[in-house]
């Protein structure tokens, strides 16, 4: 009997062999990048004129205006946000110490998967977590976080990547 088809029994093997494998493994068909920001505020620079920005994104300098509503909560111990087209997390740390380190998950790169809880940040995709200076708490991250420089002056926060 001759096939036509130009899918191979052999193609089919490989395809059904794949997908039986990953589901024995309980590995799942879907991207790392769902968003979870749970305590904490996901920002996005603003459109608009310069009377409405709280953050702006200069390339590698960052810069926040610690007196707008959408960022205040960096006043405060725990407070944390994502910036998320900055790929970068930031954090007060006892009141007045804020760090800011990269998004960017050492694991698995995910880098909108994120929640603070207990002093540590969570990366939800695969549940790495680190302390606010950035080290592996638990895995299955193995390298900490990339920290980047800090700087306050006055009501503003500039972060040098």
């Amino acid at each position: 009997m001759k096939n036509d088809s130009k899918y191979t029994r052999k193609d089919f093997l490989k395809t059904a062999g794949s997908t039986a494998l990953f589901a024995a493994l309980g590995i799942g068909f879907y991207g790392c990048d769902t968003t979870d920001s749970i305590n904490g505020t996901e920002v996005r620079p603003p459109a608009g004129g310069n009377d409405a920005i709280d953050i702006t994104n200069n390339g590698n300098t960052i810069t926040i205006d610690i007196t707008k509503d959408s960022v205040s909560g960096l006043n405060q111990q725990g407070g944390w946000m994502l910036v998320r087209d900055a790929t970068t997390l930031v954090v007060n740390v006892d009141g007045s110490t804020i760090r800011a380190f990269t998004s960017i998950c050492t694991h698995a790169g995910c880098s909108t998967n994120w929640r603070f809880t207990d002093s540590r940040f969570e990366c939800t995709c695969h549940g790495s977590r680190f302390d606010t200076g950035g080290s592996v708490v638990r895995g299955p991250a193995t390298r900490d976080l990339q920290e980047f420089s800090v700087n306050r002056d006055g009501d503003l926060i500039v972060i040098s990547k």
